[in-house]
C-alpha cells in the first residue's frame, strides 16, 4: 500500500494544481483515502432572506453554500463518472437533463464566510473514506507523470437555481488565499 498526499492553497487564486511524480508507481486499485479542506468565500454562498413578519422565520438568518467536487485528469470513464442534473441555463440542455462528468468526485460543501454574528466558519473539514476510484485494473504511473486536480463548485448565487458545476478559477475568485485542500490517495 502506497499513500500519496497532494495539497495546495488558494494563494494563486485558482482551484487547479498539477503535481509531477518523482518515481514510478504500479498498482491495480486506487482509492481516495482522505480529503481535508477549508474552502469558504462569499462567492460560494448565498444568504437566504429572512421570512416575512409572523411567519415564524423572521428571526432566522442563514446561508446556503456551494457543493464542491474535484476533477482528476488521470481517471477515465471506466474509473469514475459523476452524474448530475443540469440547471437548464446552459445552451442545449433543458432543466434536469442528466449530465455526466468523467473523473469528477463530489466531496462536500463550502464553509460559510460570513457566519451569523459576524464571525466565519474556520473549521477544517475532513472526510475519511476509502472510496475506490480504480478497481482491479493494472496501472503504471511513470516517473515525471503529471497529475492534475481541478476544483469545481455549484454556484448558488442565482435565486432559486443551483447552477451547473463551474471550475474554480482566477476569474471567479472562489478559491482565495484563505482556502486550502489536501487529498490523500491510496495505491494498492
Amino acid at each position: 500500500m502506497t499513500l500519496l498526499t497532494f495539497s495546495w492553497t488558494g494563494e494563486n487564486n485558482t482551484g487547479t494544481a498539477a503535481f509531477t511524480l518523482t518515481k514510478e508507481y504500479k498498482f491495480k486499485n486506487l482509492y481516495i483515502k482522505d480529503i481535508k479542506y477549508q474552502i469558504k468565500n462569499d462567492v460560494l454562498e448565498e444568504e437566504i432572506a429572512k421570512g416575512t413578519s409572523n411567519s415564524g422565520l423572521s428571526g432566522i438568518n442563514t446561508a446556503i453554500t456551494s457543493s464542491l467536487a474535484v476533477h482528476m485528469d488521470f481517471l477515465d470513464e471506466k474509473d469514475c463518472v459523476m452524474y448530475y442534473l443540469a440547471d437548464g441555463l446552459t445552451m442545449g440542455t433543458a432543466l434536469n437533463t442528466a449530465q455526466q462528468k468523467i473523473g469528477m468526485f463530489s466531496f462536500g460543501h463550502a464553509g460559510q464566510q460570513g457566519a451569523v454574528g459576524g464571525g466565519s466558519d474556520l473549521a477544517t473539514v475532513s472526510h475519511s473514506y476509502p472510496y475506490r476510484l480504480i478497481n482491479n485494473r493494472p496501472q503504471t504511473w511513470a516517473k515525471n507523470k503529471v497529475l492534475t486536480f481541478a476544483l469545481y463548485y455549484r454556484d448558488v448565487q442565482t435565486d432559486g437555481v443551483i447552477k451547473d458545476w463551474k471550475l474554480m478559477s482566477a476569474t471567479t475568485d472562489a478559491f482565495s488565499d484563505i482556502c486550502d485542500i489536501e487529498i490523500t490517495l491510496q495505491l494498492e
